[in-house]
């Protein structure tokens, strides 16, 4: 796929807007340090509903004055801990035009590289000159869109950019923004003094049983040893895996059959691993509606906690699905506030917390049985409307060894798709098991 860049430009609040320094909270400094974000596609439209760069500008600049930190740049203060810096330079929007049709991508074609649908960015210099917000407006042959979007994780996660976008794409429409931002993080301050009640294994070290890939970012290459795979779950497919985990009791969500069948599937593909290993699995889990008081639905920041059950592989493997139902469902279970309070408070004392963040140095899954699950949210893809309809089609920005996705499937209600990437040599198994699990006449 060949992209050519029409514009690149840095769009800056229309009005004038308030200068400080803005705290982030311990969630927000043991993330990743780079951004992550989501590509949204939609249908060809017609000539007269084609959007109009100069009004999704106009239309980002009003946006940018209500979020306002997001024109911001990272900073360190005089003790060393990163912060924002609300100085109004800017986030940046290219405007890109492809020669390919979305027929020609195939968008679940396991070796897609969907780099290109992104801005990129050099991450060797200093973290101040990177834009919090990166946007990219993609126009295929065939009349086709992606909106590529962004956000910097030390300033906000998957919540946050989805109430940005959400506030973008109304104001493209003409239409208020429904609900206004929330940038204070002292919400998520540590008690005083700190007292965690919990021992927080999630924050130790993974069990390692191979050397950790070298890097975070995922690029489907022929070089690279890894690869994606894009599986759909039908409704039937879904009844059909909640026959299988026999467990009628309504209080185990779709999403954690879901999740406790893609770690199955994921342990069973590698033939390689002897019984005596351990397998764990991250979970990523928004507390905004598990705290107490809630957060404000507009809350920007991170408030990202993780569920981790762990296993002897062995063990693991003669269970029945049920039993990882549940093992899936009790840890998800217990993050409620009283756990990500203590987890807050456990950050506080720890010694520094750069120590954990994830990078090359401390991968948090990426080797042989430790793997990430992530929920993508369904209202993104259902709110997204710039003028030319609903998306179609969603998938991450960023993929990488070991890491996979769950999200609503957008062209049947009650259906899923499920992203994982894996070492190329356990994907064929794993797509088999995926499915071979499921009773014959759901598929």
């Amino acid at each position: 796929m060949k992209i050519e860049v029409k514009q690149a430009r840095i769009v800056k609040p229309a009005e004038e807007t308030p200068v400080h320094s803005l705290w982030l909270s311990n969630l927000d400094l043991i993330q990743v340090r780079f951004h992550m974000g989501i590509l949204y596609f939609y249908n060809p439209c017609s000539s007269s509903s084609l959007p109009n760069t100069q009004s999704l500008i106009d239309s980002l600049t009003k946006v940018l004055v209500l979020f306002y930190p997001a024109a911001g740049r990272l900073q360190k203060d005089k003790n060393g801990r990163l912060e924002v810096l609300c100085n109004g330079e800017g986030v940046l929007l290219v405007e890109a035009e492809t020669d390919s049709t979305l027929q020609d991508i195939g968008l679940l074609n396991q070796s897609l590289d969907l780099s290109q649908l992104m801005p990129n960015l050099d991450y060797s210099g200093d973290i101040s000159s990177l834009p919090l917000i990166l946007l990219q407006v993609t126009y295929f042959k065939c009349g086709a869109i992606c909106i590529g979007n962004s956000i910097h994780h030390s300033f906000g996660d998957a919540g946050s950019l989805v109430c940005f976008m959400e506030a973008w794409s109304r104001a493209a429409r003409g239409l208020p923004v429904k609900i206004t931002p929330f940038f204070d993080r002292t919400v998520l301050l540590a008690r005083e003094p700190p007292s965690p009640v919990f021992p927080h294994t999630e924050y130790q070290p993974p069990p390692f049983h191979n050397p950790p890939v070298k890097s975070l970012s995922y690029r489907s290459n022929p070089d690279s040893d890894s690869g994606v795979a894009s599986l759909k779950l039908t409704r039937l497919q879904v009844k059909a895996l909640r026959a299988k985990a026999e467990v009628a009791d309504s209080k185990f969500s779709t999403y954690e059959l879901v999740v406790a069948h893609i770690w199955r599937c994921a342990c069973f593909s590698n033939e390689d691993l002897g019984e005596e290993h351990l397998t764990r699995l991250h979970i990523i889990i928004d507390g905004r509606s598990r705290l107490e008081p809630k957060l404000p639905q507009g809350y920007i920041g991170n408030t990202l906690s993780h569920a981790r059950p762990i296993s002897l592989l062995g063990e693991f493997r003669r269970e029945p699905f049920s039993t990882t139902v549940k093992r899936v469902h009790g840890e998800i279970n217990k993050m409620d506030n009283t756990y990500l309070r203590s987890a807050i408070d456990s950050l506080e004392k720890h010694p520094d917390l750069d120590q954990l963040v994830p990078g090359e140095g401390n991968p948090i899954f990426s080797c042989a049985a430790n793997f990430c699950i992530v929920g993508l949210l369904r209202q993104t893809a259902y709110e997204l409307d710039f003028g030319w309809g609903r998306p179609f089609f969603k998938r991450t920005t960023h993929l990488n060894e070991g890491k996979g996705f769950v999200g609503m499937s957008l062209d049947e209600e009650g259906s899923f798709i499920v992203f994982m990437c894996l070492k190329k040599t356990q994907l064929g198994n794993f797509q088999k098991l995926f499915y071979e699990f499921l009773n014959v006449s759901a598929l």
